[in-house]
């Protein structure tokens, strides 16, 4: 239970401070909902080129909104003091004094800074369903990307928690970015080493850009060629990056030896 006072704890404190956060992240699928709500006029003109536009459109909104509460979760894990470039040691706040295990402690922030992104996240769903709802893209592909939003905005809170919770050292405050680019080059790796990787690459900026369809999707996952292979690596990557952070998390400081 003194967990839940951690998480009770970590998502006010964030809630309090996200009103940059939660513009960020809302002004691309407003953006994009304006142009999506043309005339039908307009529409029926170019419905060719209308459809094509709206489905890039949509996933440029969703892509651009996880991305930005994605770095802008991991980035509430850093920890800020008066002389960062002078001092490795720090005295503990009033919140290290609670008696929670370190364990309690790593849970607790990580499901209180999931808990605050997914209630900015809550906020901006209505833009986002009003956007599929204008795309001709099946809704199913939709509930996919939000089945990795979710996973995503786990695995950046726990990366908060983190950053909140292992010893400071001179480089802390770059921590955060550094590990996600490690985390990044290792997916890379993951689909380099289980795809076609020309082919996947081309279908995906396909994809992306000139013909964004279901067909043109079907072309990115027709590159991998060992799928199996991919989704262990990947479980493994997304697993093991939480275990991780859990382990170095938990270990006792100086203060508490």
């Amino acid at each position: 239970m003194r967990s839940l006072g951690i998480v009770r704890f970590r998502l006010l404190t964030i809630v309090r401070t996200a009103t940059p956060i939660f513009i960020l992240s809302a002004l691309m699928p407003l953006l994009i909902l304006v142009v999506l709500s043309g005339p039908e006029s307009d529409f029926r003109a170019e419905a060719t080129f209308a459809l094509e536009l709206n489905a890039r459109a949509a996933l440029s909104a969703w892509f651009f909104h996880i991305l930005v509460l994605s770095f802008a979760t991991l980035l509430t894990g850093k920890v800020k003091t008066p002389h960062d470039d002078v001092v490795i040691a720090i005295v503990p706040d009033l919140m290290d004094t609670a008696p929670v295990a370190p364990s309690g402690r790593f849970w607790g922030e990580a499901f209180g800074t999931f808990a605050a992104a997914i209630a900015i996240h809550a906020c901006c769903l209505p833009l986002l369903a009003a956007i599929v709802a204008l795309n001709p893209l099946p809704t199913s592909a939709f509930v996919w990307i939000e089945a990795a939003a979710l996973a995503l905005f786990f695995l950046a809170a726990a990366g908060a928690a983190w950053q909140r919770r292992t010893p400071r050292t001179k480089f802390s405050g770059t921590r955060g970015p550094r590990n996600a680019v490690v985390v990044a080059t290792l997916f890379i790796f993951a689909l380099m080493g289980t795809t076609r990787w020309v082919a996947f690459r081309d279908s995906l900026a396909t994809f992306l850009f000139p013909r964004t369809s279901m067909q043109a999707w079907g072309d990115v996952l027709g590159a991998i060629e060992n799928p199996l292979l991919l989704v262990i690596l990947l479980v493994l990557l997304y697993a093991g990056t939480i275990a991780y952070y859990y382990v170095t998390s938990t270990r006792k400081r100086v203060w508490e030896s």
